[in-house]
């Protein structure tokens, strides 16, 4: 490959991110399973209107009208509106104190102690309560929010998210979050700027004008790639980027393992219905783990009907006593890669932030902002890629 060409690597086809779409095959109707939605902001609609894809205000978000404690299977009670609004105006009040985190991760020196108290402290400091089960459930996958510091909160229910929340997010007109990925993969395809199922085999990410070469095993066999920068855009665990050359000062800082009615951990978040009646949307999670994917899909799945059975018994003037079963399952493992209250009060994201360049190297994805594809956008075309055409 030419230096001067832009090429995707894409380990998995169909995939991008946690970017999934369901396709009935009895209708084709479709139901997006990971991204649902987008902030209302200029990158976004740039994005959507290159490819000539229509977009509309979204009805809303794993909004539950009956509230259950999936360990029992019996109704809780939930904070009001008013309640939840009061406390959403007190978080953007703190929020609003570290403008640095709509931009990234860019914090002051030193960290306040604040960003990296437990959250459940943050939210007893500032009457938070009534905003908690609305922040959970926006923010599936990042572990128990209450035991983990405020800073990974704000990361992924920062000013943004809150905003949107009360204007209204965006989402595709034609339910099909995947279908900006596919006109992407397809404009790349068209100039052979794109290998699917492919993985890195050997990498060697040289100095100044040495550049990258990267020996990439393909369908089609192995190729030789050389290139003048690299972004990588996969979560920076060190199992992921193994055959990556990693050098000593990469190994030292990617990535470590590391009453509210809230679910407990490993379970269920909630249940929605789909676009199909008779469908229902389940989102799971596990605590944080130091494992990659730390439960198996057949012990997943298990749990979710466990927790479905609990709810029909306790209830069986809401719930038919059918068995569930599953049309389509998909993990997103890892997901929120998050570190500890000593790292971050020792500076981790300002040493994060700093392997941003060195070997001809930058990263992006949601270790570097948040679990957000229009954040994530931003981030890239606002800090990465400036960064990348200044460099040598």
């Amino acid at each position: 490959m030419k230096a001067n060409r832009s090429l995707l690597l894409k380990n998995k086809t169909g995939q991008v991110g946690h970017t999934e779409t369901y396709i009935d095959p009895a209708t084709g109707t479709t139901i997006d399973m990971g991204v649902l939605i987008w902030h209302n902001i200029t990158v976004v609609k740039d994005y959507f209107k290159r490819f000539d894809i229509p977009i509309t205000n979204s009805a809303g978000f794993f909004q539950s009208a009956l509230n259950y404690d999936f360990r029992t299977g019996k109704e809780v009670t939930t904070p009001s509106e008013a309640e939840v609004s009061a406390a959403f105006a007190a978080n953007t009040t703190q929020n609003s104190k570290y403008p640095g985190l709509n931009d990234g991760i860019f914090l002051p020196s030193p960290v306040p102690e604040e960003l990296y108290m437990p959250f459940g402290e943050f939210v007893q400091k500032y009457g938070l309560q009534a905003a908690v089960p609305t922040m959970f459930n926006y923010n599936p996958g990042v572990g128990n929010i209450l035991a983990n510091p405020t800073l990974e909160q704000f990361r992924y229910c920062g000013l943004n998210t809150v905003r949107s929340l009360s204007a209204g997010f965006l989402t595709t007109a034609r339910q099909n979050s995947s279908e900006p990925y596919s006109r992407a993969e397809i404009e790349l395809s068209s100039s052979s700027s794109l290998l699917l199922d492919s993985k890195v085999a050997y990498a060697d990410r040289g100095e100044g004008g040495a550049g990258i070469k990267l020996v990439v095993r393909t369908p089609q066999g192995y190729k030789l790639i050389l290139a003048k920068k690299l972004l990588i855009a996969i979560p920076p665990k060190l199992d992921f980027l193994a055959p990556m050359d990693l050098s000593d000062k990469e190994k030292r800082t990617l990535w470590k393992d590391s009453e509210y009615n809230l679910p407990p951990l490993p379970g269920v978040y909630s249940f929605a219905p789909s676009r199909l009646p008779g469908l229902q949307m389940v989102a799971y999670a596990t605590p944080q783990s130091p494992k990659s994917f730390p439960l198996s899909n057949a012990m997943v799945k298990a749990d979710i009907i466990r927790t479905v059975k609990r709810l029909q018994k306790q209830n069986p003037d809401k719930f038919g006593q059918t068995d569930p079963e599953f049309v389509d399952f998909r993990s997103h493992a890892p997901y929120t890669l998050q570190v500890s209250a000593e790292d971050i009060k020792v500076g981790f994201y300002e040493k994060l932030y700093a392997l941003q360049g060195p070997r001809n190297t930058y990263w992006t994805g949601a270790a570097f902002r948040g679990e957000d594809s229009s954040l994530l956008w931003k981030y890239v075309e606002e800090i990465v890629v400036p960064q990348m055409l200044a460099g040598p």
